[in-house]
């Protein structure tokens, strides 16, 4: 609160010299504080969400996980590979925005392609079915 207090010159009750004093309560400066804390911290992650995420699993015929699969996300000239895990997941972290295209290969299973759009700050989920490539189709 800003006030303004009004000071009486000499004998002159007409003139007056206003000199200005800040008194700020203590609670007010509390949640002024609080306030600007608040909203540098609700600032803070705006300021880095410049990519977004790729995420998925990947199965057999069987809705069994796969490991050791190699999944590729391209996009325009640029390509990021990863393995799955043990629980068949992959993740791509912390790509630029845009259209993907996610190619999911391991031998012995069919390959599969599939298409993602990668928004700003978001995750895109690309779960993909492979399918164990019989024997007798490879001995002939």
């Amino acid at each position: 609160m800003l006030c303004v207090k009004l000071k009486q010159r000499g004998s002159d009750a007409g003139r007056y010299n206003a000199r200005l004093t800040e008194e700020i309560p203590m609670r007010r400066a509390v949640r002024i504080a609080a306030l600007v804390l608040i909203c540098a911290i609700a600032g803070l992650p705006l300021s880095g969400q410049t990519a977004g995420h790729i995420r998925g699993t990947v199965v057999d015929d069987d809705g069994k996980p796969l490991e050791g699969v190699q999944v590729e996300a391209t996009q325009s000239s640029a390509k990021r590979s990863t393995k799955t895990g043990k629980d068949g997941q992959f993740r791509f972290t912390m790509i630029p925005p845009g259209a993907y295209v996610v190619h999911f290969s391991l031998p012995k299973y069919s390959e599969v392609e599939k298409r993602a759009n990668v928004r700003l700050d978001g995750t895109a989920t690309v779960d993909a079915k492979l399918f164990r490539l019989s024997n007798e189709a490879g001995g002939q």
